[in-house]
């Protein structure tokens, strides 16, 4: 009797907690919605998602609570890496509506960047001869878009570019003259395709995260142009005759490791095991989905969806699906951003 009204009195302090802790998101409206997805910058400089694949951060500190810890002596670390996944799914869901939004009109659009902006500290370095093609398994994914008729793109398709930060620049915080972040992004553009495809991505943000650089005084060490999702558009745009029919929005040799853990619950779950082996075409989600919103609130997943927001106008209006699978041994991911009418 006494264990069962010790447990029946740990879930009541658990349910009590968790209602607290989810509380703050659910009443605040659209300014804490956003407070909330805008948080935390990642591996891709876009705002995103504060978990850890082994789950031994805070549950407070996942809902952006830090005066508030739970200290569970009883394997907390499991209870975490579960919440932490619902809380992806809840994040992942404000992202969407906030894309929807962008489709509706109702958001501002993203800055159009141009060829000064690139020069302002970047040099972008073409990758050519036996390193110029696509990671290993991506020839098979491309040749079986819907848009290709199971054509895979030949070597002139292909656009290899390596984009390092590694000169001074002027900010956009009072045109002040910085030293160079040595962030660095490899992306492959494949108009032909109408896709792009990140292989390596370290940002100015990363970068100077890496380097223990208080996060207030990182905006005035970063070049104007540094997020990936404005390079990656900005670039497309120059290698494209027609840039808004860009779809496809790949991410290759994953290895954020809040990225990764999400991949493998869902993995996991999908194929009862621990280790899921999936090659391509992997696990298919829509991001109506649970699963779909978590992996659209990952650091490689946000980048889409301010992608999406931010470009609305010449994108118009999508209903992206997403895969993810294992390309030998590498955790991938695939946006396939399906135009409405299609």
């Amino acid at each position: 009797m006494a264990i069962s009204r010790t447990l029946s009195t740990f879930l009541v302090l658990l349910s009590s907690v968790l209602l607290l802790s989810i509380r703050p998101i659910q009443q605040s409206g659209h300014h804490r919605r956003e407070q909330v997805v805008r948080s935390q910058s990642f591996q891709d400089e876009e705002p995103a998602l504060n978990i850890t694949s082994n789950g031994t951060r805070t549950v407070a500190r996942l809902f952006g609570q830090q005066d508030q810890t739970l200290n569970f002596t009883f394997q907390h670390h499991l209870f975490e890496r579960a919440l932490a996944y619902q809380y992806a799914v809840c994040k992942g869901g404000y992202l969407w509506d906030m894309v929807q939004e962008a489709f509706d009109g109702r958001r501002p659009a993203g800055r159009n960047f141009g060829p000064n902006d690139l020069a302002n500290g970047w040099t972008e370095t073409p990758i050519t001869g036996g390193l110029g093609g696509l990671p290993p398994g991506w020839d098979t994914a491309f040749a079986t878009f819907p848009t290709m008729s199971g054509k895979a793109p030949t070597a002139a398709e292909i656009h290899n570019l390596y984009t390092v930060q590694d000169k001074p620049f002027r900010n956009s915080q009072g045109n002040q003259v910085q030293n160079p972040t040595g962030a660095s992004y490899q992306q492959y553009y494949v108009p032909s395709h109408y896709a792009m495809l990140a292989k390596y991505v370290e940002s100015p943000t990363y970068r100077l995260n890496s380097k223990h650089v208080p996060a207030q005084d990182i905006p005035n060490l970063v070049p104007p142009l540094h997020r990936l999702s404005d390079l990656s558009w900005y670039t497309y745009s120059k290698l494209a005759s027609n840039p808004a029919r860009l779809r496809y929005v790949g991410h290759h040799f994953i290895s954020n490791d809040d990225t990764k853990a999400i991949i493998d619950r869902i993995l996991q779950t999908a194929y009862k095991t621990n280790t899921p082996n999936v090659a391509w075409p992997g696990f298919l989600a829509s991001v109506n989905s649970d699963e779909g919103k978590a992996l659209l609130a990952t650091p490689n997943g946000v980048g889409v969806a301010w992608l999406m927001m931010e470009r609305a106008a010449a994108l118009g209006r999508r209903r992206p699906v997403v895969r993810i699978w294992n390309a030998n041994g590498f955790r991938c991911m695939l946006w396939d951003l399906v135009p409405v009418s299609a």
